[in-house]
């Protein structure tokens, strides 16, 4: 997302109102907080967000897409580029606002969920198409401004140095089952940006 946030994206549900679907994704995050997601329900949401079950019912299909709606609410004001700023800069601010979001709760649940579920799953669709796909169209936009600035080799592979970027915060977090730290994050971009750097 660059610095000039992108329009809101679409989200799961379509709510009729703005003020109570604020409420039920608020109380979805406060208490998966602390209940966890096996022990978050939707009689609970319902009631600390003040609205009838069946309305929940009505605008999300199930619990998973709740959760996941709310961590889309969660990170669209958070993962953006700067337009002035270097491109090792950029993915490093990037990143670590994207371990920050993975490291909790909200995040770790949603990338459980998407791990978890199969291959032509609809929510493991929903992630792609509503959170990966604009990450990635963002990133290979600032790695295209960074080549017609001299900054890396014209000769890139625009998704492979993506996957170079972004893979290893999610290979941590779900196979490590490790929070990914600010020196994580700093080697990481490091490590990359050496390799792909303009000769």
């Amino acid at each position: 997302m660059s610095e000039k946030k992108r329009t809101k994206q679409d989200s799961v549900g379509r709510p009729r109102s703005e003020a109570s679907r604020i409420a039920i994704l608020n109380s979805t995050v406060e208490l998966l907080e602390k209940f966890g997601y096996a022990n978050l329900t939707i009689e609970a949401i319902a009631a600390q967000a003040g609205v009838g079950k069946s309305t929940i019912y009505r605008w999300w299909p199930n619990k998973s897409f709740l959760v996941f709606d709310a961590f889309l609410m969660s990170t669209d004001t958070h993962l953006y580029f700067l337009e002035k700023a270097s491109l090792r800069e950029n993915f490093r601010q990037q990143l670590h606002s994207l371990a920050n979001i993975l490291n909790g709760t909200l995040g770790r649940t949603v990338v459980g969920l998407v791990a978890g579920s199969g291959e032509e799953s609809e929510i493991a669709r929903a992630f792609y198409s509503n959170f990966l796909k604009f990450r990635r169209e963002d990133a290979k936009r600032i790695l295209e401004r960074a080549i017609a600035q001299g900054e890396i080799q014209s000769t890139i592979h625009l998704d492979v140095v993506s996957d170079l970027l972004y893979a290893p915060v999610y290979y941590r977090i779900l196979v490590y089952k490790k929070k990914v730290d600010s020196k994580f994050i700093d080697t990481l971009v490091d490590q990359v940006m050496k390799g792909i750097g303009a000769p």
